[in-house]
């Protein structure tokens, strides 16, 4: 409660220490990409400063991995847009946010290999980079506007997209494109499949890579310690990891298991 009350009233008195530069190298946009371009406002968050910002929704990119928030205000060809660059601790992390952010897509524009549009925002997974551009009025004007400003955003990004391939092995592209989501702890459960939350339950130090399908969900679980995979197999009584045994699929390596559940 201290640490959200002293980063609200940061946040409201512009402290200087509840902002911070962003890197040398950050995809920033400014009036040099787009001709007529207005930026009325630009913050940049990290750490937990991100609670001044977005206090109810900070604690699940900390629990992913943050490092720093760009936030600008633009105005362009009449229409007013926030862009919100994150740059998170790597590829899974931007994915993750990405994965259980992103709702009831319209398009996919072809900016990266995730993307996911709708009438008032564009969301964006490139690299180590989760984007979100939002507009105020849902018009076609705006959306070709999102993607103009989206791929000069992502045009800076030279990092290498994200790879899932070796948690899913066999599982097609498009599959993890459109029905896949990445949590690394309790917060990213309830957001991307809150009917998991009690078989994560008391779970710590691991990636999970889950695909909701209709009849069944293919959860590729990799912990980050032995004391936490033996964990788990002791509280599934899963202590002897073979073909055969329920749910379980195969062991794809040392503490990762490939595990199918009933939907």
């Amino acid at each position: 409660m201290v640490r959200h009350l002293l980063a609200s009233i940061c946040f409201l008195l512009g402290l200087p220490a509840c902002f911070s530069q962003v890197p040398e190298d950050f995809p920033s946009i400014d009036k040099n990409d787009l001709p007529g371009v207005k930026i009325s406002s630009s913050r940049t968050f990290n750490g937990t400063s991100l609670f001044g910002y977005i206090d109810g929704g900070a604690e699940l990119y900390l629990e992913y991995g943050f490092s720093v928030v760009s936030v600008t205000e633009i105005t362009f060809k009449d229409g007013k847009y926030k862009t919100e660059i994150y740059k998170m601790n790597g590829q899974e992390e931007a994915f993750g946010i990405f994965s259980v952010s992103k709702y009831r897509c319209v398009n996919m524009p072809p900016l990266s290999k995730f993307t996911c549009q709708t009438k008032y925002q564009l969301q964006i997974c490139k690299g180590p980079y989760y984007i979100s551009i939002i507009n105020r009025t849902g018009t076609k004007t705006d959306s070709i506007a999102s993607v103009t400003i989206g791929k000069i955003i992502t045009d800076k990004i030279r990092d290498e997209e994200v790879d899932l391939s070796g948690y899913l092995p066999g599982i097609p592209e498009e599959t993890i494109q459109t029905k896949c989501f990445v949590a690394k702890g309790r917060l990213g459960i309830v957001n991307g499949s809150p009917d998991l939350e009690d078989f994560f339950r008391g779970l710590t130090d691991y990636t999970a890579v889950i695909v909701n399908e209709d009849a069944k969900k293919l959860i590729s679980l990799k912990f980050r310690n032995k004391e936490s995979y033996q964990k788990f197999l002791e509280l599934y009584h899963w202590e002897d990891v073979k073909p055969g045994v329920p749910g379980v699929v195969k062991k794809i390596a040392d503490c990762h298991l490939l595990i199918e559940l009933p939907d």
